[in-house]
């Protein structure tokens, strides 16, 4: 009888390889995943500073105020009480001005004070005894129109504090008047009439206009109040903010600086990183491998510092460069312009070479001396035999930096802002101030850090997707071909 095979251990059972891997998955996923959604999510939203991160205290408090305030409207009780109120806090005022404004009337003659003293003091001994009156407003003010007493749990005021501040202050000045009357302090008596008499003409006004207007009153700030809460609702408004994109200046202008900065630093980098190839790949160069390695360096600084040297060396006055070429990239937004693609060629052109000098050194130098038994020039050799030879992975490394182009945010941010700041006008369109040389991604990074506006900016970043996406797809259509 054959003996039984040995049956092979598993170390590590499907069931447990699913266990193990599952959660990292799951949580790959999650953590890479639900940001890109809610990106795009928040770019079909109005979200804002105000209520990407509500309050939930804040929209409490304007719920109940609203609720607060529809009751004392429609409560006939409590209308009526509150009517009472307001007629004898303007009673009470009207006689506070009416006394500051013999006062003043007497002060204005411009007699000396030991004639008129005797007379203003009727007024005064008025007045003082007024500011008791005066002082009971805010107490039965805050009594009445107190939503926390009628079961409206809320820190928002019906009543606007500088209205009840505005009532503190004139007591206090009631209640130094006096003083400053008994001790002739005429300067300073004169001046406590004329802030008396103004804060009393203020808070007359709003009380005269709250007692005609009780109802009225009360609407205005129900609605003012709802118009706070909307502003803390996170909605969805569809395609708003890409309507609002079409017609922004300021878009149309980003739009317009990303692709013209493609257009010019793409060949500008590209073009240096050939040549320095192509230079330092002969052998008649002494000593190229480590002038190679020197002009590597843009690569080894952090990008920080190079930006900052950039930054310096340009300063127009300051820095050498820009006093030499007379630059000042602060004030005038194509010299700015030049400098960008100036260090972005001198940040990109060491990746343009290296792809190049690895792509030379596959090429079969019989090719070479070949064309140039034929008696081929240096630049046919060059235009009709280096270069198409090398054309897959050259194509292979442009259509990488001119992505890196399209993204360009932290060399106009860290150079100069995006400056300088002017008029932007598109015809059609209409104009706005803003950073002339802003482009798409900083333009979205303003909108965010300055405006505050989470929506529009994830509307801004999902057109940088779309055009990347088209990018890249065209990318794949020519990698195809070459293939």
């Amino acid at each position: 009888m054959p003996s039984k095979p040995p049956s092979r251990k598993i170390l590590f059972p499907t069931k447990i390889a699913l266990i193990l891997v599952l959660p990292s998955l799951i949580l790959y996923l999650f953590f890479n995943i639900w940001p890109m959604i809610f990106s795009i999510g928040i770019a079909f939203t109005n979200a804002d500073r105000l209520n990407i991160l509500p309050n939930p205290e804040k929209i409490r408090d304007l719920k109940n105020a609203i609720a607060c305030a529809e009751y004392l409207k429609e409560s006939t009780e409590y209308r009526e009480k509150a009517v009472d109120l307001l007629i004898k806090t303007d009673l009470t005022l009207q006689n506070v001005k009416s006394n500051f404004t013999e006062i003043k009337r007497i002060l204005d003659t411009s007699k000396p004070w030991e004639e008129i003293k005797t007379e203003i003091g009727f007024y005064v001994d008025n007045l003082y005894r007024l500011r008791f009156r005066v002082k009971r407003i805010p107490e039965e003010v805050r009594m009445y129109f107190n939503c926390i007493e009628l079961g409206y749990v809320t820190r928002a005021e019906l009543i606007p504090g500088d209205v009840l501040i505005d009532l503190d202050t004139l007591f206090k000045i009631l209640s130094e008047i006096l003083v400053y009357y008994q001790g002739d302090h005429v300067q300073l008596f004169t001046r406590h009439v004329e802030s008396g008499l103004n804060k009393t003409t203020t808070l007359l006004e709003f009380f005269h206009m709250l007692e005609r207007n009780y109802e009225d009153y009360l609407d205005k700030y129900i609605e003012s109040a709802r118009v706070e809460l909307e502003k803390l609702e996170l909605k969805y408004i569809g395609f708003e903010n890409f309507n609002r994109l079409s017609r922004d200046p300021r878009f149309y202008n980003a739009l317009y600086k990303t692709l013209l900065f493609v257009a010019t630093s793409v060949p500008l980098k590209v073009s240096i990183g050939v040549l320095l190839a192509l230079f330092y790949s002969t052998p008649m160069i002494y000593g190229r491998k480590a002038l190679r390695a020197l002009l590597l360096v843009p690569w080894a600084i952090p990008f920080l510092l190079s930006a900052l040297t950039w930054k310096f060396l340009f300063h127009p006055g300051e820095g050498q460069l820009g006093a030499l070429f007379k630059l000042d990239m602060y004030n005038y937004e194509w010299h700015a312009f030049l400098v960008y693609n100036l260090f972005e060629a001198w940040l990109a052109y060491p990746f343009i070479m290296t792809i190049t000098m690895g792509a030379l050194s596959g090429l079969s130098k019989d090719v070479i001396e070949a064309s140039m038994v034929d008696g081929a020039g240096i630049r046919d050799r060059v235009f009709k035999i280096i270069l198409p030879l090398i054309a897959k992975p050259l194509t292979l490394a442009t259509i990488l930096t001119t992505g890196a182009s399209l993204q360009a945010f932290l060399i106009p941010l860290i150079i100069n802002g995006g400056g300088p700041v002017g008029r932007i006008e598109i015809p059609g369109v209409g104009w706005a101030v803003g950073y002339r040389n802003e482009m798409l991604i900083l333009f979205g990074y303003n909108k965010i850090m300055i405006d505050q506006e989470y929506g529009y900016a994830a509307s801004i970043y999902l057109v940088v997707i779309g055009i990347i996406l088209i990018y890249v797809s065209i990318w794949f259509l020519i990698s195809r071909r070459m293939r």
